[in-house]
Formats: C-alpha cells, structure tokens, sequence
C-alpha cells in the first residue's frame, strides 16, 4: 500500500515499505486512523473485510456503528485501549472483535490510533451450535434418566414386594435404558462421520445389493406395518462409497418411510443412472401423510422433529437424518427432500457413481 506513504529518503522508505508488507500478510484486519478519525492506512485483511480500501473515509462512515465510534473517541480522549465486540452489516451479520489502541506519537502516515478487527462470526456460530447441542443431549437424556430414577425409587419402596408391578416397572425402566442406549450410539456414530467429513470414500458399492440387504432385514418391521417396500432398480449401478456408512443412510431412510407411511401402503425404492452416467439417484417414497413445507428445511438439523410425540413414542432420537446428512455429504452427494401434505414424502439421495462403473456393469 505505498500509495499511502509520504515523501521519505529512499532508505527510509524501503524500511516502511518492509515493514507495513508484514503488516499486510496478517490475517486480521488493522486499520491507522487520525486525530479526525479517518483512515490514513490499511492493511489487505481490511480491504478484504470491508470489501473496499477504506482509505480517507472516517470511521462513523465506513461502520456506521455508534459504539465502535464512541469506543476510538473514548480511546483517544482517555489515551487507554478499549476492546470490545459488535454485530456489523448484513445478510450476513458479521461479529467483530475490535480493539482500540492508542499510538504514543503520531505515525509517518499521520495515524493516531490503531484499529485491529477480527471476524468471530464462525467462532461465534460454532460455539451457539455447540452450546445448543449440549442442551439438547442433555434434554433427550434428562427425561429417560429421571424415568429411571423415579421406577428404581418405586422398586425400592412401595413397589418392593409387588411382584406385578416390578414386572411393568422393569419393562419400563428396559426401553428408558434402550432408548439413552440408542442415543448415545447415534452421538458416537455423528461424531465419527464429522471427524472423517474431509475424507472422501473411494470403495465401489453396488447399490442394489446394499438395498436388498437392507430391504430383507427390514422385513419384519415391514410386515408388523403392514407395509409392503417395493424397489425398483437395474441392478450394478455402482456408486463410491463406505458400505457401513451407505447402510445406515438407507437403513435410516427406509426405516423412516416404513414409522410414518400409512397402514396397508407402500414404500417404493427406485434406482436410476443419472447425469450421462456420473451420478446415481436412490428415491425412497412413503404414501404417508406428508410434511409440511416449513419444516422441510429444517428435517435433517440434530433433534429436529416435526411431531416430537410421535417421533419419540417410534423411539426415534432425532439424529436420523442429521446422520445421513452428514454422510451424504462426507461422500460429495446431495440429499433432496420433496413431500405434499396428504400424499406422502420422497427422499432422495445422489451420489457420484464409481469411476468404473461403465467398464464394471
């Protein structure tokens, strides 16, 4: 940014210039402001940030913000750095870490303070979803936890010699434990796919065998719904992918269709090449009642449940489709979701098919 410097001898002014390039690589944004609180300097972090050179526009013009400028003036007046955070712009909403400090003596560029701006949006995100996930584990748990709880004090008390009511109780308290058991198993299953999320699988699945195999072990479930699951396929479409971890998606998608189509209804499963060849889309439909379009969006965020009643009485975590999601994303695919009140839901899922598929089927 040598526009900005001021007459200097040569040498003088090759040690600015080295000096103001360090400044430049710096990931935060720094800004040198004058005794009128105009930008006199810089760095390429701020032009980045505030996505344009700031340079010769005050402060209150570039942000905007009453605080940030009350926060320089207060700096200025009382000569002591200030530091404090704020919400600047929109759509997004960035969080900016500001600090304030004032410079001893006047810059060679006329600066009088130092402003350094720290984007903590991501941070900030990142710690609400963390806090919210937290509060939502503790949730799911609190409530099979005190079940137990209350049955074990039960058992230990007024239900001690009653040999009916320990039978029910302990029934009880068996799906409380299984359910936390599921849970947890579920968080373990998340938490595994999130880590490996930058590692792409490259194994070669054949879609049609993996959807048979989840189709017979879901069977019994299927005929206990009185539901029939109809797949329709030509079989040796080959997508890359992680079998265990394609299992569950299916598994979970198909399970799903079976909890909440109607009785005496079906679930189709339909398998196609798409994309001249370079994808493959798996259709899991059920002929439930549908889902409304404002909870679309939000189906596939951690313990999302349009109807928590029903979802927990099925013995769901609200983890399902968070943990396809991720999966889905994990292997560079996508997961769709149509559905019409009334007529039932379509999920889909498409994945890259395997680079050997044309010389393989």
């Amino acid at each position: 940014m040598s526009k900005n410097l001021p007459n200097k001898p040569k040498r003088l002014r090759a040690h600015l210039e080295q000096h103001l390039h360090i400044l430049d690589t710096l990931p935060f944004a720094i800004l040198q402001v004058n005794k009128k609180y105009k930008v006199v300097w810089a760095n390429l972090a701020a032009n980045d940030l505030l996505q344009m050179d700031p340079f010769g526009l005050r402060v209150e013009d570039i942000f905007g913000n009453e605080i940030l400028y009350d926060a320089v003036e207060a700096s200025d007046e009382d000569n002591e750095e200030v530091r404090f955070e704020f919400e600047w712009g929109q759509r997004p909403t960035l969080s900016i870490l500001a600090t304030v400090t004032p410079l001893q003596q006047t810059s060679s560029q006329g600066g009088r303070m130092i402003m350094t701006l720290q984007d903590m949006t991501t941070q900030r995100q990142t710690e609400s979803v963390r806090a919210d996930f937290v509060a939502n584990v503790s949730h799911e748990l609190r409530t099979p936890l005190s079940t137990l709880v209350g049955f074990i004090e039960t058992l230990q008390g007024p239900a001690r010699d009653d040999p009916e009511a320990s039978g029910r109780f302990l029934g009880i308290m068996r799906d409380q434990a299984a359910r936390m058991s599921r849970l947890v198993e579920d968080l373990l299953s998340l938490s595994k796919i999130e880590m490996n999320a930058a590692v792409i699988p490259s194994g070669a699945l054949d879609v049609c065998d993996l959807l048979n195999t989840v189709i017979e072990s879901l069977s019994l479930q299927a005929e206990t719904a009185k539901q029939q699951i109809v797949i329709s396929t030509n079989c040796g479409q080959l997508v890359r992918g992680d079998a265990d971890e394609m299992t569950q998606v299916f598994w979970n998608l198909v399970e799903n269709a079976l909890k909440y189509g109607r009785e005496n209804g079906k679930v189709s499963v339909a398998v196609k090449s798409i994309n001249n060849g370079t994808d493959v889309r798996i259709d899991v439909s059920d002929n439930g009642e549908g889902i409304e379009e404002e909870h679309l969006n939000r189906l596939t965020e951690r313990f999302y449940r349009v109807d928590k009643g029903r979802s927990r009485a099925m013995g769901g975590t609200g983890l399902g489709l968070a943990i396809v999601k991720h999966i889905v994303a994990r292997h560079r695919g996508q997961l769709l979701v149509a559905s019409k009140v009334g007529e039932g839901s379509t999920f889909s899922v498409i994945l890259p098919a395997h680079e050997d598929h044309s010389s393989s089927s």
